[in-house]
């Protein structure tokens, strides 16, 4: 329960740093600016597109690609901002870009119209441009009308081809004449100079062409100074000469057709086109594209502001609820760490017990295992022992007897030396008498010294004497071995002949051995600094392994010591057993595990070797091929590790408890 609480209030507590966490970074700059970026790309546009308008106007844009090249960009733009701005929060701003999207849309359609006014006046202004020479060409399109047409107006207006052109030169030459009035008086000029060398019978057409052009003339230079200056008087002039034109048109009607009818529609859309085109243009630049997007890009920088202002609040709040979060977190980490500390002591504290009970485990281990094999040891020894002690006590029988004798022999004398002490009486019956005693003892005593003469007593008492010397020395070295072997002293390293220890562990394991053949196979080798108990324990592990393998066969063994190096002496312990099959080899060296029936063995034997010599710096291996035997290979250092030396260590692969 305590812990679920605990964990509820960290969860509170974490997510209300995350919740101020996520307001203090909620104005995002990067957006901001890439926002702000397109608001101004799109002013940019739109200014280039008004631009371009202005450009189109005045005819210095070639074609109408540059007003719609903007258009795709706007749209594309467009639709960034339209998908930037559905994260907003304000409808307010996304009213601004549905009303920039209007205003672009609005614009789209003037400027489509001012495109189409603006072609219909371009080819009007290039018709014009060219209509003086449309009267040429009719005139050579319909040769028998212009005669008749020029000789009405010819007759009617003497001179009137000279009074034309010095006309037509007039005007060009006028300050307000338009760039085409001079191209026109050329044109009519050589058209006359064809007219006059045509002599009379071509006079005629030619001076119909003439009054045309007398008419349209005026009206071209009008049309064409009024669409350069779009001005009332302007406005008033070309009104003057369309309504000449009209008459003339009026008076013959088939004109209609020809280049005249032409050419007043033409000043006349020149006219009206004209008119409208400034109120067309007002009306693209009143619509509010580039307010809106100023305004739009306003809005964004207050809303930013006001987003940033609250985000330094949030700030601050979140330093303040970091701090003491802080804080709590230090008391916490505190309390935990005392607890920790208390935990890690107690803990400590088990370690270390544990660890003690487990050298002891481990000591008692090694004991046991050593009394186990010394419990197998007992049964052959007290073979050993038996024969020299029946030695001793038939011996001791032997001496008991003769001893019997000798006594008998030590009374006698004693009892003669005793009777010839005493003072001789004084009647001749008592020294008769005393002297009598004095022979039957001395008999008795010669008697008893034959006897023992031919046992040769001293001799053979000598003699028993000394093997039952022997027989007790042979059983101390025994039980010297034993007690040796099962000793519960701790740490005694000393530096000896690792040979010393083999003899005394092949005497000990005769009886294990039996009929096995043991061959020494004893190298020249350094002594070495070891605990020789432990190093005997080994020893007897690899010879009672040895021998338990070998019971069923003619075996034979054979103990090699070598110097492995200058510094390493290695004990060979080798068998013409079976071998070891290989999947059993790996497992050998785990503890409790054996391959002998149940209850035979306890498995410790290997395990207990291989701790051992570990602990003295060196290493044991074994090398087994099945139906070839085995042999175990002891590595020992000449010299102790530092580590053996100390009674931790020692006393744990000591056997004691």
């Amino acid at each position: 329960m305590r812990s679920a609480l605990a964990l509820g209030v960290l969860a509170l507590l974490g997510a209300g740093w995350v919740y101020l966490y996520t307001l203090s970074h909620s104005a995002d700059p990067v957006a901001h600016a890439r926002t702000i970026g397109l608001v101004r790309h799109l002013r940019q546009l739109d200014s280039d597109w008004s631009a371009e308008v202005l450009r189109a106007q005045a005819d210095l844009a070639k074609s109408y690609d540059a007003l719609a090249r903007p258009l795709p960009a706007l749209d594309r733009l467009l639709r960034q901002l339209e998908t930037q701005a559905t994260g907003w929060d304000e409808p307010r701003l996304r009213g601004v870009i549905e009303s920039i999207k209007s205003a672009v849309q609005t614009k789209t359609e003037l400027v489509d119209e001012f495109k189409s006014q603006h072609a219909l006046l371009k080819n009007s202004l290039h018709y014009l441009t060219t209509a003086v020479r449309d009267p040429e060409a009719a005139a050579h399109d319909k040769p028998a009308a212009a005669p008749a047409a020029a000789d009405g107006m010819l007759s009617s207006v003497p001179g009137v081809a000279d009074a034309l052109e010095r006309s037509v030169t007039l005007q060009a030459t006028q300050p307000d004449a338009t760039p085409g009035s001079s191209a026109v008086a050329a044109a009519l000029r050589r058209k006359l100079a064809a007219a006059r060398r045509t002599g009379t019978g071509g006079e005629r057409p030619a001076i119909a062409l003439v009054q045309a052009e007398d008419v349209l003339t005026p009206v071209v230079q009008r049309a064409l100074r009024y669409h350069t200056t779009p001005d009332s008087a302007g406005a008033a002039g070309l009104q003057q000469a369309l309504s000449r034109l009209r008459a003339r048109l009026a008076a013959d009607p088939a004109a209609w057709e020809g280049p005249m009818g032409n050419t007043l529609v033409h000043a006349e859309a020149i006219l009206e086109l004209r008119e409208r085109q400034p109120v067309l243009l007002r009306q693209i630049a009143s619509v509010p594209l580039a307010a809106r997007l100023d305004k739009l890009a306003d809005d964004l920088e207050t809303r930013f502001d006001a987003q940033v202002a609250r985000q330094s609040a949030y700030t601050r709040g979140l330093w303040v609820y970091s701090a003491l979060l802080l804080a709590l977190a230090v008391g916490a980490a505190g309390v935990l760490i005392q607890r920790h500390l208390g935990e890690r002591r107690r803990l400590a504290a088990l370690v270390e017990r544990q660890a003690r009970e487990l050298k002891d485990n481990e000591a008692q281990l090694v004991h046991a295992q050593k009394m186990n094999a010394l419990g197998e040891l007992v049964a052959g020894l007290a073979h050993e022992v038996t024969t020299p002690l029946a030695a001793v006590r038939s011996g001791l029988q032997n001496t008991h007897e003769l001893m019997a004798t000798i006594a008998a022999v030590v009374g006698e004398a004693e009892a003669l030396s005793t009777a010839m002490a005493q003072p001789k009486p004084a009647d001749e019956a008592g020294r008769d008498e005393r002297n009598a005693e004095l022979t039957r003892r001395v008999r008795r005593l010669l008697m008893l010294r034959e006897d023992l003469v031919s046992f040769d007593a001293l001799d053979t008492v000598d003699q028993l004497l000394q093997e039952g010397m022997r027989s007790v020395d042979h059983i101390g070295q025994l039980v010297l071995n034993m007690l040796d072997f099962s000793r519960l002293n701790r740490g005694r390293i000393a530096r000896v002949r690792v040979e010393d220890g083999i003899e005394r562990m092949l005497a000990m394991a005769r009886h294990l051995l039996g009929k096995i053949e043991v061959q020494r196979d004893f190298g020249q080798t350094e002594p070495v600094e070891c605990d020789l108990a432990q190093i005997n324990q080994v020893l007897l592990n690899l010879l009672r392994n040895a021998a338990q393998v070998l019971q069923d066969r003619d075996g034979r063994v054979v103990v090699r010591t070598r110097m492995h190096s200058p510094t390493q002496l290695s004990i060979s312990v080798l068998d013409n057993g079976p071998g070891i099959a290989p999947d059993v080899l790996p497992k050998i060296w785990q503890p409790f595990y054996t391959t002998r029936p149940h209850g035979v063995g306890a498995g410790l034997g290997l395990s207990t070797s291989r701790k051992i010599v570990e602990a003295h710096g060196g290493s044991i291996f074994v090398r087994s091929q099945p139906g070839e035997g085995s042999e175990f290979i002891v590595l020992l250092p000449t010299v102790a590790p530092a580590s053996l030396r100390h009674p931790p260590r020692a006393e744990v692969l000591a056997a004691a408890a």
